[in-house]
């Protein structure tokens, strides 16, 4: 991975656990191969750095008490916020605590999901189209972890043209032809529409009988939705959001959402369902991610051969290339 890349991401808000991991109060996290350990203190979420400082121990082993995070080896406490020791156990009362701090990341909390970054932000933390409001019953399906790219992950998310080949058991008879589409860029987002065959049974199962409209909506570097919409008026939307986990980038964890309108629920669509559908979708995804070559996408556009099925592959490669160039070394 080139360096400016590599500090990009670094800027970048990722997704590194859901809301429904901190149950015990701690959960574990990483973006680009730096360890991170996210704890909740009453209505608190703090980031930080993954390990103690006093032997190294990796603290998404420990857990919440008396206020404080509590190492798992001696029982180091470190408060909520700005992650300072406030007690060491082993040290007699009225002793002078070390004047040390866990280190502590940007926090953010949406769609269920603790978001992060390992510096100071480059571009605002990406979210659904305005569309998917507080109406909507929203659930964040258990991550994965994959092993490829965060833009060829991204890019088989919204690749119509393989869904009769790697989806004919969830998704029944699709046609091969991928009818012609454009592209419309709104600064880093990019959006798209497309049509989906009644054969679609995946989806006629959830709300409806006929074709159904997709329009398609990513935020770069990696936050990509698929909002569906049923002949009878109901919506729902499937959201991928890649977090790398390894420094070279080539390892993520995908999280994952899926929502349903007030219409669909009212017709008597079932959020379990749909989540139990498209977890089913992604797992048939990932013999074919892990086992291309290379396993990120390229930004080089002469590496690979493209045809008109994959014009958003080509706009999203030159649009991130944009966003690279635009970084000041």
């Amino acid at each position: 991975m080139h360096t400016i890349e590599h500090e990009m991401l670094r800027r970048t808000w990722f997704p590194i656990a859901r809301l429904a991991d901190l149950q015990n109060g701690v959960a574990r996290g990483n973006i680009l191969g730096t360890e991170l350990v996210i704890y909740r203190v009453d209505d608190r979420i703090t980031v930080a750095e993954g390990f103690c400082p006093h032997r190294g121990v990796a603290l998404h082993m420990g857990g919440v008490e008396e206020g404080a995070l509590k190492c798992p080896y001696h029982g180091w406490r470190f408060s909520a916020g700005n992650g300072r020791c406030t007690r060491v156990p082993s040290l007699p009362a009225g002793s002078t605590l070390p004047r040390v701090s866990l280190k502590v990341y940007p926090v953010d909390v949406a769609y269920g999901l603790v978001w992060s970054c390992l510096g100071d932000p480059l571009l605002p933390r990406p979210g659904l189209p305005a569309v998917v409001d507080d109406t909507w019953a929203i659930a964040a399906g258990t991550p994965f972890r994959v092993r490829c790219g965060m833009r060829q992950l991204t890019e088989n998310f919204r690749d119509k043209a393989h869904f009769p080949f790697v989806h004919a058991k969830t998704m029944g008879s699709v046609s091969q032809v991928v009818a012609p589409y454009r592209v419309e860029r709104d600064g880093w987002e990019l959006r798209w529409s497309a049509a989906v065959e009644p054969e679609l049974v995946g989806r006629r199962r959830l709300s409806g009988d006929e074709s159904y409209r997709l329009d398609y909506h990513l935020t770069l570097p990696m936050f990509a939705s698929i909002r569906v919409t049923a002949p009878n008026g109901g919506r729902r939307f499937v959201a991928q959001l890649a977090t790398p986990i390894t420094e070279d980038g080539e390892e993520v964890t995908q999280f994952w959402l899926a929502g349903l309108d007030p219409a669909s629920l009212a017709g008597g669509a079932d959020l379990d369902d749909a989540i139990q559908y498209e977890r089913q979708i992604f797992v048939e995804d990932h013999p074919v991610v892990e086992n291309q070559r290379p396993r990120e996408a390229p930004l080089d556009l002469n590496s690979q051969v493209h045809t008109a099925a994959d014009k958003l592959s080509i706009v999203y490669r030159r649009t991130y290339r944009e966003l690279l160039d635009s970084i000041t070394p």
